[in-house]
């Protein structure tokens, strides 16, 4: 287990730092532990203790479980380098996974869903890889541009297996972002005497975390006239509440 904790901390360190050689030179062991993961429970069943993390063939690389898990970890260093608009690490990424791991690569789909347009949207990480698109381009974001992607993102992390290490991230943005919406784009906002105060007090809690994303989202939902749906905004509630 110490091994599989190894790993992780390095995949987490190359998408925090924004690092596609070290990226890509720790994907595979980061699938391996994944995978070996996945199968830990039965070899305990049947006696097994602890062994060795197996290497992953080129038909296991294939498989739609290791395929996800990577496209998860790729999504997780895209959603890194969007939001601090760093499309030079987005590129190498996919051109150093490329050399590596051939055009197909794992983890390929999720960089597609952030250099092409994609219209319809239909999944998550279409919504999510196009406001990952507009950020690498260099879209300015308007404040309903800020608000959806704070939502979409948010709703991403929240299934990731990179969510602790996300969330922070995803916090800092929408702060940054709302700190400045309310000085700079404050005529974009609707009856801002009454919705301002809202962000602002919002914006004052000193933690950046899932709790102050779903705080945030609430108390600016009003500024850009957002109407959501009851349930979702329950749901919203009970996260912005910090346990």
């Amino acid at each position: 287990m110490s091994e599989v904790l190894d790993r992780k901390k390095r995949i987490d360190a190359a998408i925090i730092d924004r690092d596609p050689r070290m990226f890509t030179d720790h994907i595979l062991g980061w699938l391996e532990a994944t995978a070996y993961l996945k199968v830990a429970p039965a070899l305990k069943k049947v006696g097994l203790g602890e062994g060795i993390i197996p290497k992953l063939t080129s038909a296991d690389l294939r498989e739609e479980s290791i395929r996800e898990t990577a496209d998860d970890t790729v999504m997780a260093f895209c959603i890194v380098a969007g939001l601090n608009r760093d499309k030079e690490a987005f590129l190498a990424l996919h051109d150093l996974l490329t050399q590596k791991l051939g055009v197909i690569y794992p983890g390929s789909s999720a960089i597609a869903h952030c250099n092409q347009v994609i219209d319809p949207i239909v999944t998550l990480d279409d919504a999510v890889g196009q406001i990952l698109k507009a950020m690498l381009d260099g879209k300015a974001f308007d404040t309903k541009d800020i608000w959806t992607g704070g939502l979409r993102l948010l709703q991403r992390v929240r299934s990731s297996n990179f969510v602790n290490e996300l969330a922070p991230v995803v916090a800092r943005w929408l702060s940054d972002q709302w700190s400045d919406a309310i000085v700079q784009q404050r005529f974009n906002l609707v009856r801002p005497k009454m919705t301002v105060p809202d962000i602002e007090a919002a914006l004052a809690d000193p933690h950046r975390d899932q709790p102050f994303i779903a705080k945030l989202l609430l108390a600016s939902a009003d500024a850009v006239d957002m109407d959501i749906d009851p349930e979702y905004r329950k749901q919203l509630a009970g996260l912005a509440v910090r346990v």
